[in-house]
């Protein structure tokens, strides 16, 4: 079961060796918060939903502000332009009502099925941290967890990069140069390869990697000051069990393509 509101993934930020593309002023943070608990009927001892989220944002109302901020609210909340605590409490509220609007009928039905109780105990929680990337990039990590029925929840660690001169988020035709593709994704797949310790796609299948795609440069990717971390979450490229994916490739590695 699922309310449908499960958009939320992201993209990040990028460099090259020498100047890069980002700014050195600093940027100053604060937080925006909201914590709400709902029972899904009026009647005592029922399940709940309860939403906890800890967003942080950049302070002040200039263009580099409006440009993180907005971004931000648009991956995780999909609003636009609203102060922050605004979008936390409106999307705190919206996601409560939906719950009860869409989970009650079908907990009524199943209400004397005690077995069915922990698929109406819905959770959405969101925790988010910035730190410095290559050249000052500005980080912003979101960690999701979140449960919507079913037979386990969803955790996913989420990464968005900007510009901290201008507030921009930077994407891979900002990284790399035209045509980087393919040269991408067959250094994303050594790395897989190695970090498995597998020689051959069809090896990677018997891990369960890779079973129903190719691999591919995912959204989720972070700078670091030596190398690019990219982020699978569960699903992308192997089964939930798994965890998350992380492949790291150097600078080194990446500067047949970077710009």
């Amino acid at each position: 079961m699922t309310i449908g509101l499960t958009a939320v993934l992201l993209t990040a930020c990028g460099g090259s060796n020498g100047e890069g593309i980002f700014g050195g002023s600093s940027i100053d943070m604060g937080e925006a918060s909201a914590t709400k608990v709902v029972a899904i009927t009026n009647d005592e001892n029922v399940p709940q939903c309860q939403v906890n989220l800890q967003v942080k944002y950049v302070k002040g109302d200039d263009e580099r502000a409006r440009n993180i901020n907005n971004a931000i609210e648009q991956r995780l909340f999909m609003y636009d332009s609203l102060q922050m605590q605004q979008a936390v409490d409106s999307f705190a509220n919206f996601y409560t009502k939906e719950y009860q609007k869409n989970m009650a009928p079908l907990y009524r039905e199943d209400r004397a099925d005690e077995t069915k109780r922990a698929w109406y105990e819905y959770k959405y929680v969101i925790e988010t941290d910035t730190r410095r990337g290559k050249d000052n990039c500005l980080i912003y990590i979101i960690d999701l967890d979140m449960y919507e029925g079913g037979a386990h929840g969803i955790r996913q660690q989420l990464a968005m990069n900007f510009d901290e001169k201008t507030g921009k988020q930077i994407t891979y035709d900002d990284l790399f140069v035209q045509g980087y593709q393919y040269t991408l994704r067959e250094l994303l797949l050594e790395e897989l390869k190695k970090q498995t310790d597998t020689n051959t796609l069809d090896e990677l299948h018997t891990k369960d990697y890779l079973l129903t795609m190719d691999i591919y440069a995912p959204q989720n990717f972070i700078l670091g000051d030596d190398e690019i971390t990219f982020i699978y979450n569960p699903y992308e490229i192997a089964p939930c069990d798994k965890g998350n994916t992380e492949l790291t490739l150097s600078y080194s590695q990446l500067k047949e393509i970077l710009k």
